[in-house]
């Protein structure tokens, strides 16, 4: 009788596992892709976010061959100078025009919209997301037919923070200018002014 039972027993235990439903694995979702629109839209709004930022809160271009670039805000300029070139060596000079390299893709986006033209021609360019979240912009080469120029922007939390470019590479930062580069950012703009007799 014992073993009848604990036969029973069993029967049951294994057709109650078997009445269970099987837990369903997680299977992870794959992240959506996005369009070349989406892609275009982020990195236009990251460039135009780099720029703004670059323009109201001061910026140093740090490029690899140990040269700098220092950019005030308007709100920042010094004597009416804004922005000086420190090469490798540590010479310095001042710079009377110049493109930011963070706004360089909005620039041509501004000037593309203002002429009414299209992306062709001088005005030609493309944005391409890479595997490791980093941007590709490419455009046109100035005065050249059909060669197009890349920079590979990377951003950190929605600002460009280095760029990688076919002539240069920079890293970017932004923000208040340290008492040691202002000294030097000062001292150009003197002599500077002192060369011109003013």
């Amino acid at each position: 009788m014992k073993k009848i039972i604990t036969v029973i027993a069993l029967v049951m235990l294994v057709s109650g596992c078997a009445s269970q439903k099987a837990t369903p694995t997680n299977t992870p979702i794959p992240p959506k892709t996005k369009t070349q629109a989406e892609i275009e839209s982020d990195f236009f709004k990251i460039a135009d976010d780099s720029c703004k930022k670059a323009q109201t809160e001061n910026i140093i271009e740090e490029v690899a061959d140990g040269s700098r670039i220092i950019v005030l805000a308007k709100d920042n300029a010094y004597k009416d100078y804004s922005a000086i070139y420190i090469d490798a060596a540590g010479k310095t000079q001042v710079i009377y025009e110049m493109e930011l390299s963070v706004c360089a893709p909005g620039y041509l986006i501004s000037m593309m919209e203002e002429a009414n033209q299209t992306n062709s021609g001088d005005y030609k360019h493309s944005v391409k997301l890479n595997t490791d979240g980093t941007y590709t912009w490419s455009q046109r080469a100035w005065g050249e037919e059909n060669v197009m120029q890349d920079t590979v922007y990377t951003a950190t939390d929605g600002i460009i923070t280095a760029a990688d470019g076919e002539m240069y590479d920079y890293v970017f930062k932004y923000g208040p200018i340290s008492d040691a580069d202002m000294e030097i950012f000062r001292t150009a703009i003197d002599a500077e002014l002192e060369r011109l007799g003013n």
